[in-house]
């Protein structure tokens, strides 16, 4: 495919993550994505959600009456198994679709889980948690300023000892990124807006900062919208810096979210960092 021929944005010049999460077309695209247990393109496959459960369970030692903060929880697929143990559950979200969702399976179940609609990078998280949750590599579509805004959040957040787990987009899956642009009729198959519509999608690569950056513009005929997806591939010592700055320990590093072993040539890598038990609530 062609290189882009306009210029490379600066980074992070443009965040619009979630007018994509809450557009109407696109947020049910993507709550469909979420609810087929073999999808990769919205959340983990089922099975992989049900073992990384069952693994934060156990590594985290969440018993019946522990309170867990999921941050873009989506349509629940972590929040309800965790509530069906007993854990309580808060999940906030920008996706209205997502968060109506949520909501419905737990009301209908009876689950000791509540979601909220709001950016957690905007909304007040409140605190006396156990563990706060950041899955599906959320985390590296953030800028570094956006970053530490989060994780000090967190850390308020948390109560002394509870953990905070993520997975991240690893180093080594920029060297597998490539600039290209292409144009298409009712690009992708028409997930970004109804038919019909012109797409198009430029990528950027930022070698210096191991960042990718996907732009889609959509052309309706009414309208010229655009998203930007960020990609910031990063390494352990990169992420230990991060949560260190914003008060919590040096974090346990894992393969992905089901505890598997790190490979330091994965495409991703899962963390644990703990909030020291000597931290006074609210003053990480």
């Amino acid at each position: 495919m062609p290189t882009p021929t306009a210029p490379r944005p600066e980074p992070f010049s443009a965040f619009t993550t979630p007018a994509f999460w809450d557009d109407p077309h696109i947020s049910a695209g993507m709550l469909a994505l979420h609810l087929d247990p073999d999808a990769e393109l919205a959340s983990r496959p089922h099975d992989v959600v049900d073992r990384s459960v069952d693994w934060l369970v156990r590594h985290l030692g969440l018993a019946t009456g522990a309170r867990v903060l999921d941050l873009g929880c989506g349509p629940g697929l972590y929040a309800h198994r965790l509530a069906r143990r007993g854990v309580r559950v808060t999940g906030i979200d920008v996706s209205r679709r997502s968060i109506a969702h949520a909501r419905a399976i737990a009301s209908a179940e009876g689950l000791p889980a509540e979601f909220r609609r709001a950016s957690y990078l905007d909304a007040s998280l409140g605190s006396g948690y156990d563990a706060a949750l950041l899955v599906y590599e959320d985390f590296c579509a953030l800028s570094p300023t956006q970053r530490a805004g989060l994780l000090r959040a967190v850390a308020r957040a948390l109560v002394p000892d509870g953990a905070f787990v993520m997975d991240v987009t690893a180093a080594a899956r920029f060297t597998s990124e490539q600039p290209f642009e292409e144009k298409d009729h009712d690009l992708d198959g028409g997930f970004w807006a109804p038919s019909p519509y012109e797409g198009q999608h430029e990528r950027w690569t930022y070698p210096e900062l191991r960042l990718v950056l996907d732009r889609y513009t959509i052309d309706d005929g009414a309208s010229e919208r655009q998203f930007w997806n960020w990609t910031h591939c990063l390494t352990p010592d990169e992420v230990t810096r991060e949560l260190e700055a914003a008060g919590l320990a040096p974090p346990e590093l894992f393969g992905d979210l089901t505890g598997a072993p790190y490979d330091p040539d994965g495409p991703t890598f899962a963390v644990v960092a703990r909030l020291p038990s000597g931290t006074t609530r609210g003053n990480p």
